[in-house]
C-alpha cells in the first residue's frame, strides 16, 4: 500500500543539493566553470522573465477591472441621463412651436416660417410675463410653464434632442402649435392651431405682418389660457367688461378648477366693469357659496364687506380661511391668525409688497394698502407721501381714496380739510347713484364727526343717520358724536352697541377709553384698554392710552413701560413721543425729556398736541 505524504518523512531538495555538488565540483575544475556560469545567467534570466510576465498579467487584470467598471459608470450614466430626460419629459407642460408654412415668396424676403414663428412666440412671451398671477401654474387645465414657449426644428437622424422631443411628445403635456401664412389678392391670412384646442385666424396687408403676428399671438393667448387672458384684459388693457364676460365663461362652464379661480375673478372684473359695490359683494358670496374650500373669493369677500362696515363678519371669514390654512398648509402666510389692528404688522408686509409687487394684485390695491398701514401706525407724513403715487388703474376704488384721506385729516384734527372733500363725496355719488350705500358707510362717519367737532352737531346727525345700522365704524362715529354733544348716556349706549356688533374687534373700546380718558375716568378707562390690548396685542393705540391712564393716577413711572412698548408698533407717533417726554419729565428725567419732546415736534401733532408740546414741562 502506498504511503501518504504525512507518513514519507522529511523531504529531501534533490534539485538544490545538485546545484550544490555542480558548484563544488566546478570551484576545483576551471573548465566547468564557465558552464555553471552560463547556467546560472540563463536560470537568472528565466526568473526575470516569469517575474516579468507576473507583473503583466497583475496589470492586465487591474486593467480589465478598470475596463468593466467604466463601462458601468457609462451605463449607469446612460440610465440616469435617460431617467431624468423621462421626468422631465412627463413634467412637460409648454407650448411647442413649429416654425409656419409661408409662401416662397415671402421666404425669399426673409420672411421665414422660423422668423414668422419666433415673432408669436416674442409676444406670447410678453403676455406671460404681463398676466403672472397668483394662481398656481398647476391650476390651469392648460397650463404653460415659465420658461417654456420655444420654437420646435425638427431635425433629421436620432439625437438627444430628437429623444428628448419624441419623449416630451409621449409622456407629457405640451401644446402643439402650428400654423401657415396665406397669401390671397386682398392680403395675407394667418392662421394658427393648437391640436384640442382649436384654430384662430387673422386678415390684413401683407405690408402689416409685424402687427398680424401681435394679433395673432393674442387670439392664441385668449383660446389657449382663457383664465390668463382675462387677467391681461383686466389690467393692461383696462377692458373689465371683456375680462368678466370671459372669467363668467369659465365660472359657469369651466373645468372644476378653472370654475374655483374664476368666479372670484367674474366678481371682481364685473364690479369694476358696472362700479357696482353692492352687486360686487353678492357675487362674492355666491361664489364664496359656490366653493367654500376655495380660498381664493375670501380675501376679496372680506375687503368686500369692510367696505361696507361689516368688519366682524370679514373678521370671521378670515379666521375661518385661516383655521383651515393652519390644518392644511401651515406654512402659508394666510395660516395666522388675523388681528384686524396689526398694523405694524401689516405695515412690513405691505412695505414689502409695494418694493417687489405682488402676482395677481394691482399696483393701486398694494399701494393703498400701505396708506392703509400707515395711517395705522399714525406716520402721517408717510401716508401722505403714499397717497400721493398710488397710481390710477382699472382697479382702483375711488371711495377708498377718498376715504383714506378722510383718515388722515381726522387723525390731524383737521376738521375744515375733512369737510372740504365732501364735494368730492357728493360728485361720485350723482355719478354712480348705485352706491350710495357704499359710501354711506365709508365717508359718512369722518364728515358727521367733522360737523361735530366744529360744533355742528345737528348737521352732524343729519350726515350719520341714514347710515347703514350694521355699519360698525358708523356705530362708533354715533358714539363719539354723541359725546361731543356732551350727552353721556347716549353716547355710552351707542358704544355699547359697537362693542356688541364687534365682539372680536378692538375698536369700539379703544374709543370708548379715549373718551373715558376725556371725562377723567382712568381706572374705567384701563379696563377697555385691557380688552383692546387682549385682542390686538400689537395695536399701539390701547398702549398708549393706558400710559396716559396712568399719568392721570400719578403713575408715571409705571406709564413709562407702556409708551415704550407701543413704540415698538408705532415709532413715528408723534402724539406718544409728546405724552412719553411728560411722563419723563413728571418722573424728574428731563434730559430724556427733552429728547421726545424733540422727537415729537419733528413728527405730526394736531394742533390741541402742538399747544400741549408748548406748555410742556421741559424747560
Amino acid at each position: 500500500m502506498a504511503e501518504t505524504a504525512d507518513d514519507a518523512g522529511p523531504s529531501i531538495d534533490t534539485g538544490g543539493l545538485a546545484a550544490d555538488l555542480a558548484m563544488e565540483e566546478a570551484r576545483n575544475d576551471p573548465s566547468l566553470r564557465k558552464h555553471v556560469a552560463a547556467f546560472l545567467d540563463d536560470q537568472r534570466a528565466l526568473i526575470a522573465d516569469q517575474r516579468h510576465h507576473l507583473h503583466l498579467g497583475v496589470w492586465e487584470k487591474r486593467i480589465g477591472m478598470m475596463l468593466r467598471l467604466a463601462t458601468l459608470c457609462v451605463g449607469l450614466a446612460f440610465v440616469a441621463t435617460l431617467g431624468w430626460m423621462v421626468r422631465e419629459a412627463a413634467q412637460a407642460d409648454g407650448l411647442k412651436v413649429e416654425p409656419f408654412n409661408v409662401p416662397s415668396a415671402l421666404a425669399d424676403r426673409g420672411l421665414t416660417g422660423e422668423v414668422v414663428a419666433a415673432r408669436v412666440i416674442d409676444r406670447l412671451s410678453e403676455l406671460q410675463t404681463q398676466t403672472n398671477t397668483g394662481r398656481p401654474t398647476r391650476t390651469y387645465s392648460n397650463a404653460w410653464g415659465d420658461k417654456t414657449i420655444k420654437l420646435e426644428i425638427p431635425e433629421t437622424g436620432v439625437s438627444l434632442e430628437e429623444i428628448d422631443s419624441w419623449l416630451r411628445t409621449k409622456l407629457g403635456h405640451e401644446t402643439p402649435l402650428t400654423g401657415e401664412v396665406v397669401r390671397s389678392e386682398t392680403g395675407v391670412t394667418l392662421t394658427a392651431r393648437t391640436g384640442k384646442d382649436g384654430a384662430v385666424s387673422v386678415s390684413g396687408s401683407e405690408a402689416d405682418m409685424d402687427g398680424l403676428t401681435v394679433k395673432l399671438a393674442e387670439a392664441i393667448y385668449r383660446l389657449t389660457q382663457p383664465y390668463r387672458y382675462g387677467i391681461y384684459l383686466l389690467r393692461h388693457e383696462n377692458r373689465p367688461a371683456d375680462a368678466a364676460s370671459i372669467f363668467q365663461e369659465l365660472a359657469l362652464h369651466g373645468s372644476p378648477e378653472e370654475r374655483r379661480w374664476s368666479y372670484n375673478m367674474w366678481a371682481h372684473a364685473n364690479q369694476i366693469a358696472t362700479q357696482d359695490f353692492d352687486l360686487g359683494l353678492r357675487m362674492f358670496q355666491k361664489a364664496h357659496q359656490a366653493d367654500p374650500d376655495a380660498g381664493q373669493p375670501i380675501p376679496t369677500l372680506a375687503s368686500a364687506l369692510n367696505r361696507f362696515g361689516r368688519v366682524e363678519e370679514a373678521l370671521q371669514i378670515l379666521k375661518e380661511r385661516a383655521a383651515w390654512l393652519r390644518k392644511n398648509d401651515p406654512a402659508s402666510p394666510g395660516a395666522r391668525e388675523p388681528d384686524p389692528a396689526s398694523y405694524s404688522d401689516d405695515l412690513v408686509t405691505a412695505t414689502e409688497r409695494a418694493r417687489t409687487g405682488q402676482p395677481g394684485t394691482a399696483r393701486s390695491i398694494i399701494m393703498g394698502s400701505l396708506v392703509g398701514a400707515e395711517i395705522g401706525t399714525h406716520d402721517l407724513a408717510a401716508a401722505r407721501a403714499t397717497l400721493a403715487e398710488v397710481p390710477f388703474d382699472s382697479e382702483r376704488d375711488a371711495v377708498v381714496n377718498i376715504r383714506r384721506g378722510l383718515e388722515i385729516g381726522t387723525e390731524a384734527e383737521d376738521w375744515h380739510g375733512v369737510l372740504a372733500r365732501a364735494s368730492e363725496m357728493n360728485a361720485y355719488v350723482k355719478t354712480y347713484r348705485q352706491n350710495r350705500h357704499y359710501v354711506l358707510a365709508a365717508l359718512a362717519p369722518f364728515l358727521a364727526l367733522a360737523h361735530a367737532h366744529l360744533g355742528d352737531f345737528a348737521t352732524a346727525e343729519h350726515t350719520i343717520a341714514p347710515a347703514p345700522a350694521d355699519c360698525y365704524p358708523c356705530l362708533i362715529a354715533r358714539a363719539q358724536i354723541a359725546e361731543l354733544a356732551r350727552q353721556r348716556a347716549r353716547a355710552d349706549l351707542w358704544f355699547a352697541k359697537a362693542a356688541a356688533a364687534g365682539p372680536s374687534l378692538p375698536f369700539a373700546d379703544q374709543a370708548w377709553g379715549r373718551v373715558l380718558l376725556g371725562r377723567g375716568e382712568p381706572d374705567r378707562a384701563i379696563a377697555h384698554f385691557t380688552i383692546v390690548t387682549q385682542r390686538s396685542p400689537r395695536f399701539a393705540d390701547p398702549l398708549e392710552g393706558w400710559g396716559e391712564a396712568l399719568m392721570m393716577k400719578n403713575q408715571s413711572h409705571l406709564a413709562l413701560t407702556k409708551f415704550a412698548e407701543a413704540e415698538k408698533y408705532a415709532p413715528n407717533w408723534g402724539r406718544l413721543h409728546l405724552k412719553w417726554g411728560e411722563a419723563l419729565a413728571y418722573s424728574g428725567r428731563r434730559d430724556e425729556a427733552k429728547k421726545h419732546f424733540a422727537r415729537a415736534a419733528q413728527l405730526d401733532l394736531s394742533p390741541s398736541e402742538k399747544s400741549e408740546l408748548a406748555g410742556a414741562p421741559h424747560v
